[in-house]
């Protein structure tokens, strides 16, 4: 890589490892019990929330119930957006006049935002009037962003506590809502102002050009839209070319703060999991192998893009007398370059944020290939708010399976016994994103339905699509573009794959740790793995990539990998 590159990502890594610490103690202190910071201006806030939902705040419930609370608020949730959707052209606040959306496509955007994925078959400057825009979607992403925080803390009572209850879900909402994601993205939001992002109600302007023609200018309320998208790890754009536009993403530094906001929160909530169970060095371990993985995937991106195509050998002379900033420059910005382009687009496809600032599809196969990989591996590099956490603490639990069964003994974390009912729902956690993913997606490659959406045949249409179908899966929303996806088939496809996706996880997520709340903690012993050292470290990274490849090599093979040898 570049001098510059180089300079780009150590800014964002030592950034990430100044803020993600104190954030961590500060959500750790919000989520404890007891007195929390600022309890004076919040708290009498959540209180009125609590007394309309007819909750007991001090009430702590069994997983199951705390299930059916996810399950019933998603529901409803998706129930209300579809709504607004179809309704869009007969509501206010529609100033570019867009009318209802069809019933698939409605079907698909309420899936797609309720669940973080916020993959978009739509523009979203013409398809969606501004009330559906900030009353729908802006709304679902604050939610789903709540939703993942308080599912992790749940998961980590289950893990670690001493009682059979996980929390009150309205309560881990509530508070995710008011102390964490709400004042975090005013203060995202004015930022993005302060660099030129939009903010407005104005609906569609005209502009003389220089040429003497006319062009049509969107506005909107952009800023407020895309800071919770990046800040809740969610990912829909107001606009349809996302952070490539101007309007969006302005400068050089919005576009490395569009990625701070993207992976400092995750970071920041493996922290509050060592302090909340006493443990801190047990979140470094974690830490490190996100940290290992987000470094790798972006690195390998980042140096594909910017060596560019060696059919191409024009564009290292064009590089060599500056008439070009060399690489592979098609599909993105020339304000961000190759490698700025690569390490926002690429760094945040391991988190359910999905966010681009440039083409995928124009992408190399090896430059591609950093993302995809970055999703098939569970997104936990590192991951989506809460997602990223519970995802991975599931994949140290099949690790220390693993690890006992190499030496004879009964496994543990933190104290607790790993036996065959955990195991049975970390197995059934493992296999249900890859079965969605590897069904729908070779279905999709053999019937018409599928294969007429295909823009490019061979390897590249077998990663398109089956890249369409991870990303979803895993609520990443990122599209490999190619792809005509809003077709009923695609459509009704995806939205079922959101939801399998997003709520079969939280379930056996939810499940796993009800299963070892209570549970008894045994004293460590000369005999007990270390789970928070770097030899667990190791290990855990170790079955992450051999569990990945396992699932999606072959699939691989056939996609980004054959393009590149064959191309």
């Amino acid at each position: 890589m570049s001098v510059s590159g180089w300079e780009q990502l150590l800014f964002a890594l030592v950034v990430t490892a100044v803020l993600a610490p104190p954030l961590g103690r500060y959500l750790a202190a919000t989520f404890r019990g007891g007195k929390a910071p600022g309890d004076r201006v919040f708290l009498p806030i959540e209180n009125l929330v609590y007394r309309a939902l007819g909750t007991e705040p001090d009430s702590s419930w069994t997983w199951r119930s705390y299930a059916l609370a996810v399950l019933a608020f998603g529901l409803v949730s998706t129930l209300l957006l579809y709504a607004i959707l179809r309704l869009q052209g007969h509501l206010p606040l529609n100033p570019t006049h867009a009318p209802g959306m069809p019933p698939l496509l409605s079907f698909n955007t309420a899936a797609s935002f309720i669940t973080g994925t916020n993959w978009q078959a739509y523009e979203g400057e013409t398809a969606a009037s501004y009330l559906a825009q900030m009353a729908g979607l802006v709304v679902a992403q604050f939610t789903a962003g709540a939703v993942g925080i308080a599912v992790a803390l749940a998961v980590v009572r289950g893990i670690a506590g001493s009682v059979r209850t996980i929390g009150n879900f309205w309560v881990d909402v509530t508070r995710s809502l008011t102390r964490v994601l709400i004042p975090l993205s005013i203060i995202g939001a004015l930022v993005l102002v302060s660099q030129g992002a939009v903010q407005n109600f104005y609906g569609f302007r005209t502009a003389a050009t220089l040429a003497g023609g006319t062009q049509i200018i969107p506005g909107g309320p952009v800023s407020s839209m895309e800071v919770i998208k990046l800040l809740g790890t969610n990912g829909g754009s107001f606009y349809g070319a996302g952070g490539a536009h101007p309007f969006e993403n302005p400068t050089g530094f919005s576009n490395i703060f569009e990625l701070l906001l993207v992976v400092v929160l995750p970071f920041a909530i493996v922290f509050m999991f060592g302090r909340l169970i006493g443990r801190p060095r047990q979140a470094y371990a974690i830490i490190a192998v996100m940290a290992v993985i987000f470094v790798g995937h972006t690195v390998v991106s980042m140096q594909a893009e910017l060596h560019g195509n060696h059919l191409l050998p024009a564009s290292v002379s064009q590089v060599a007398s500056g008439d070009s900033p060399g690489g592979n420059m098609e599909g993105k910005e020339t304000r961000f370059g190759p490698e700025g382009s690569a390490l926002m687009t690429t760094g945040t496809m391991g988190t359910t944020a999905g966010a681009t600032d440039s083409a995928l599809d124009s992408y190399t196969p090896v430059g591609g290939a950093g993302a995809f990989v970055a999703i098939l591996l569970g997104e936990i590099s590192p991951g989506g708010d809460g997602g990223g956490l519970y995802s991975i603490l599931v994949l140290a639990l099949l690790s220390v399976f693993i690890a006992g069964l190499m030496v004879g003994r009964t496994p543990e974390f933190l104290g607790k016994k790993i036996r065959g009912p955990q195991m049975k729902l970390v197995v059934a956690y493992a296999l249900t994103i890859p079965i969605v993913v590897l069904v729908l997606g070779s279905t999709s490659l053999v019937i018409s339905q599928g294969t007429s959406s295909i823009l490019n045949p061979g390897f590249h249409g077998l990663t398109e699509v089956t890249y369409a179908y991870a990303s979803v899966a895993n609520n990443n929303g990122s599209a490999f573009a190619g792809l005509s996806a809003n077709t009923p088939w695609y459509d009704v496809t995806l939205g079922l794959a959101m939801l399998i996706g997003r709520f079969a996880p939280i379930v056996l997520a939810l499940a796993i740790a009800g299963s070892l709340a209570g549970a008894r903690v045994h004293a460590r012993t000369r005999a007990t793995l270390d789970t928070s050292g770097p030899t667990f470290a190791a290990f855990l990274l170790g079955v992450i990539l051999i569990v990945g490849g396992l699932i999606y090599f072959p699939m691989l093979i056939l996609g980004p990998i054959g393009e590149r040898i064959v191309g």
